[in-house]
């Protein structure tokens, strides 16, 4: 396994897009579908070391539903599981994409009701999320992260590094389908 710069040491932005080229390159290199997880799986570490987070994971967005894919857990307990859904609209997802909600909430728990949330987001804490859109502009789901105890201070600051780190796992989603073999470019994220 590839050992990178602790970003919590460096978050300069130039170390982050660096550990983000590292990692994208490793999953293409390889080119097959289980590098490609892997790499992803390094990706969502790197995100949730760097946004100091319990859980981060990228969804796909599937008839109406919000899919789990991809998953990374501090302690690798994590609540969710690859492959398990809900419908959209009871989502954190489906509020970020139509506006109800900003990529940033500090205290999901003290919205939930306000928002219509169903009671499995009950005492959560700090959510982030952005879209996931493919190359051709096709949105693929959410990158996304949340503590499940207490609030983190993150900012927008933090979403764009978050975009940035979608754009990469866009192309490494794109490369294990086949369908795109360009280098990482953060000015393209």
């Amino acid at each position: 396994m590839e050992t990178y710069p602790d970003p919590r040491t460096n978050p300069a932005p130039e170390a982050w897009v660096e550990q983000l080229r590292i990692v994208t390159a490793a999953g293409r290199f390889h080119a097959g579908e289980v590098s490609v997880q892997r790499a992803i799986g390094e990706l969502l570490s790197l995100v949730r070391d760097l946004l100091q987070l319990e859980v981060v994971f990228v969804s796909e967005i599937v008839d109406g539903r919000r899919v789990f894919r991809h998953i990374e857990s501090q302690d690798g307990t994590a609540t969710i599981r690859p492959g398990q859904s809900a419908p959209l609209e009871k989502t954190i997802c489906q509020r970020i994409l139509d506006g109800r909600m900003p990529n940033v909430v500090r205290d999901v728990n003290a919205v939930r009701e306000a928002q219509g949330l169903p009671r499995n987001f009950e005492g959560m804490g700090t959510h982030i999320g952005v879209p996931v859109r493919m190359a051709d502009g096709r949105l693929y789901g959410m990158l996304c992260g949340f503590n499940m105890r207490g609030v983190t201070e993150l900012d927008e600051r933090d979403v764009r590094r978050l975009e940035v780190a979608a754009g990469a796992a866009a192309r490494l989603l794109a490369s294990a389908d086949g369908r795109e073999h360009t280098p990482f470019d953060p000015a393209l994220s």
